[in-house]
């Protein structure tokens, strides 16, 4: 930035034109509303911006889908097994700090600015699964990052089936 010009602050469309560029920067593909990535082990990555009827803000959520066997086929998030969202540093102070949250009010950020926290859980949250596989989901969903999503008729037990024995393959479909 040069200096004496100030970067401007977000909009809509600059918002959901950075996270579409980021996402195809590392390999999802948009399918409707939603992007998706496979791994190589039968784990579906989708992502889907949600847009919160409170105001001009976006929840940047996540989902894998474990049994994801036919590629033809692109799953709704409501299908997913598990679920997070990434997380940004807010602009808003309360009690005299800054604090982690999954609100991503855009139009508070530069663009770079969010670019970097957007990069950073992409790179961290939403990929790490996709290349290293469901023990890493499962770490995330005992350490409280995702949650088993029951929006669905599955169970906790059936997801957690799905992922319990990432080294031998049991309880794993493929």
């Amino acid at each position: 930035m040069k200096k004496g010009v100030k970067e401007t602050l977000m909009d809509t469309k600059n918002f959901k034109n950075l996270c579409d560029r980021l996402l195809k920067k590392y390999g999802f593909k948009k399918k409707k509303t939603m992007y998706y990535k496979d791994s190589n082990d039968g784990i579906r990555c989708g992502v889907y911006l949600q847009r919160s009827y409170y105001g001009k803000v976006y929840y940047f959520n996540y989902y894998y889908f474990l049994d994801n066997s036919d590629v033809k086929v692109f799953p709704q998030y409501f299908e997913a097994d598990v679920y997070g969202r990434i997380t940004v540093l807010s602009k808003i102070k309360e009690n005299n700090s800054y604090y982690q949250t999954e609100l991503i009010e855009y139009e508070l950020y530069e663009e770079k600015e969010l670019e970097e926290y957007l990069e950073k859980g992409i790179q961290d949250e939403i990929l790490l699964p996709v290349k290293k596989g469901r023990q890493v989901i499962y770490d995330m969903v005992k350490s409280g990052i995702c949650i088993i999503y029951k929006f669905r008729s599955k169970e906790e037990e059936e997801v957690m089936q799905k992922l319990y024995d990432f080294k031998t393959g049991e309880g794993q479909k493929s």
